[in-house]
This record gives C-alpha cells, structure tokens and sequence, in this order.
C-alpha cells in the first residue's frame, strides 16, 4: 500500500511540473445496477460468480457521492487527480429477493445495514480523440487505491434477529479504471460528463467491478 502511495504522490509532483495549464472541478457519482445489467447484456459479459460482485449486481439499486479533482493540461493530453467518495445502501426488496433465492422456502428478513462506503483517490490519463472547439470526446484510464467500508448486515427470522452478519472487511486496496467521456469546454469553465468501469481490487479474491457515470464541472 505504501508503494501506491509513493507513487501517487510522484506522480501528482510530476504532472505540475510538466503542466501546462492547470484546473480545479467539483463532481457527481452515481451508480445503478439496472444501468450495469444493461451494459453487461448489451456487451456481451457473462453473469458474475464472485461474491461481492453479485452482492453489488442483485442487491444494491442505486449509489451517490462525489469528488473533486485536479486536472493538469498537456495539449490534448491531460491528466486528472480525483478524490472520490461512492456510498451503497442495499435496496430491501432485492435484498429479499436475493436471499430468497438462496435459501428458498426459509423466512428470512433484512432488518438493517449493508451499507458500503468507498473513498478513492486516482490518477488518470484524458485524450482528446476529437478536438473541435466545444465538444471534446475523450478516453480515459487509470488507477489508484480504494478504501472499502461495510456496515454488518441484520437479518431475522419469524421477526426474531440473527447475528449480525459482516459481508466486506474494511480494506485499502488497489483500483484501477477505464472510460469514455465528452468535454463541453466554454474557455472559462468546462463541463463533462463520463462513463467509467471502475475495478477495485477486494481481498476476498474477487476483482469487483462498480460501473460509476460521473459529471462536473472544471474552471
């Protein structure tokens, strides 16, 4: 983790000497599931098996957050830091639904919990692949490190609670991501707004994948 660090910082050193021109922004994040089941039928990706990927697939509907970010100007080249906040809440009826298909014909209930915090910070390359005077599609990737957090789950049976269950260990781990996005650049501020498939690397052996629309605003 140490070794992340080293070199996110580097790389934030490096980017301001070499920036020509550098900006401040604000963001939004959100993720949908049914958005994911969509993209993931449409593209063609096969059913997860992991268990925190299905958990974030079957159980979780929609998540909010936000960020600020830093971008440093290269030409049509730039590179942009992010500090991003995402949090999960389970949706109820799904979560029945999910774990009565696990466990069929028993009486089980979500009482409360599940919630899923994850605080991130990034670096990431940006490339112009169309530079016309306003609108200015970009590609972009990279990677940085995530800290996971889950509150214990409660279920209960004929009304009576189990123990608390703990579906994700609080973890620091690596990430990285890739995406597609579209400038609006007016000189004095630009807007965006972007797609991105953001894999975060769980401890429990699974590579878990949060698709995230981001958009905000740089001046």
């Amino acid at each position: 983790m140490k070794r992340h660090v080293l070199l996110f910082g580097a790389l934030l050193l490096a980017a301001s000497a070499s920036a020509q021109s550098i900006g401040f922004g604000v963001h939004g994040n959100m993720f949908n599931s049914d958005i994911n089941a969509k993209a993931k039928q449409l593209a063609g990706i096969p059913n997860s098996t992991g268990t925190a990927q299905v958990a974030i697939e079957e159980v979780y509907g929609l998540g909010l957050g936000g960020g600020v970010h830093l971008d440093f100007g290269l030409g049509i080249l730039k590179i942009r830091v992010s500090g991003d906040y995402l949090t999960l809440s389970p949706d109820k009826d799904k979560f029945k639904s999910y774990v009565q298909s696990v466990l069929p014909g028993f009486p089980v209930a979500f009482e409360d919990g599940g919630k899923v915090d994850m605080i991130s910070g990034s670096a990431n390359l940006k490339l112009t692949i169309l530079p016309l005077p306003v609108v200015k599609p970009y590609i972009t990737g990279g990677g940085g490190i995530t800290h996971v957090t889950a509150t214990d789950v409660i279920l209960s049976v004929n009304g009576v609670k189990l123990s608390p269950i703990t579906i994700l260990k609080t973890q620091t781990v690596g990430a990285f991501n890739a995406g597609v996005g579209t400038d609006l650049d007016f000189s004095a501020f630009a807007l965006y707004a972007e797609a991105r498939v953001n894999w975060v690397l769980m401890e429990e052996g699974t590579s878990t994948y949060v698709p995230i629309i981001t958009a905000g605003i740089t001046f």
